[in-house]
């Protein structure tokens, strides 16, 4: 049982390396003839109107994503103000989605946030895991769609499962998808590690499931506006592509799923275009929905430690004065 223990707290960090040589591996087969003109050249070719475009599509993401956020706050039982929720959800998400490790990352920049807003640690864990839980949730719909309708977008795994086994595990993520429906309408609560919890009602988790499906859609949405035209590759059979590659990089637990998504969305649009213009999209597709917002999340949450740690020093050396003056 010990020797179990220790394989599973292993588990993710062997796997997350495996990934990572993996994705070396294929980026160094695959772009060892590429020259950096070639990159230049697709980097130039994507038309202003489509960067453009891309950018209202990262603002619109990181904008439904407060909305995770406003609904865990009111399902923790907590009013925060929406301008607050707004300031928690960005500055986590931006951070986690270049850190690593989403969960904890997301997770510290909540505590720090919501605890300074009157959350208890109880409170703040139920908007970690509604947050978690609804991305989740978001993946499993598309990831199911896709499964029924482009079985074989999925790079990797759609050249080698048959397409029964393809509908199948589609079936699964939806029976998940419903079963949660169904518990928060009919049940209403959960044990878990010995303590009760109150699922959110069902009108909240369809408004979950609405939310987080469009959060994905609408990710995706910038990466594939970068990309020229090509007979074949149709928005559903690119979500299918980024679905899971986004997957394999959040299971590799690396910053921004740096390699991992680059290489698994190297592999499911190859039959489509060619590298250079990939690695175009790739890289600005980065510069959009990782680098600008981790710049401006990382400059405004330090601006607010240093208004509370500043509140604080005033407030300790108020406390001070009236100290000596007694």
């Amino acid at each position: 049982m010990n020797f179990l223990k220790k394989v599973a707290r292993q588990l993710p960090a062997v796997l997350g390396l495996a990934l990572l040589v993996g994705a070396v591996w294929v980026v160094w087969k695959e772009f060892r003839h590429l020259k950096i003109d070639d990159i230049k050249a697709a980097l130039a070719a994507i038309p202003p109107q489509a960067l453009v475009i891309s950018f209202i599509w990262t603002i619109l993401s990181y904008w439904v994503l407060t909305f995770y956020d406003r609904l865990g706050t009111i399902y923790a039982g907590h009013k925060v103000s929406y301008g607050r929720v707004s300031f928690a959800s960005f500055c986590a998400y931006s951070l986690s989605h270049n850190l690593g490790f989403a969960a904890v990352s997301g997770a510290a920049v909540r505590y720090r946030l919501y605890a300074h807003w009157g959350l208890t640690p109880f409170q703040i864990a139920k908007v970690v895991l509604f947050c978690s839980l609804t991305f989740a949730l978001g993946g499993m719909v598309l990831g199911g769609a896709i499964l029924f309708l482009e079985p074989d977008a999925i790079p990797f795994f759609g050249a080698i499962v048959p397409t029964w086994g393809m509908y199948l595990i589609g079936a699964g993520l939806w029976a998940v998808v419903g079963a949660y429906v169904s518990m928060s309408l009919f049940i209403g609560t959960i044990k878990m590690f010995g303590n009760e919890i109150t699922l959110p009602d069902w009108r909240m988790a369809i408004v979950q499931v609405t939310l987080a499906t469009i959060d994905v859609a609408v990710t995706a949405a910038i990466f594939y506006q970068l990309l020229p035209e090509t007979p074949g590759l149709t928005y559903l059979r690119f979500l299918g592509v980024y679905v899971a590659s986004y997957t394999a990089g959040l299971a590799a637990n690396l910053p921004g799923g740096l390699g991992v998504f680059d290489t698994a969305m190297l592999l499911g649009l190859e039959p489509y275009l060619q590298p250079p213009q990939i690695l175009g999209a790739i890289v600005v597709f980065r510069l959009y929905y990782y680098i600008i917002p981790l710049f401006l999340a990382g400059a405004l949450f330090a601006g607010n430690e240093i208004m509370l740690r500043g509140g604080a020093l005033v407030q300790l050396g108020g406390l001070g004065r009236r100290m000596q003056g007694a």
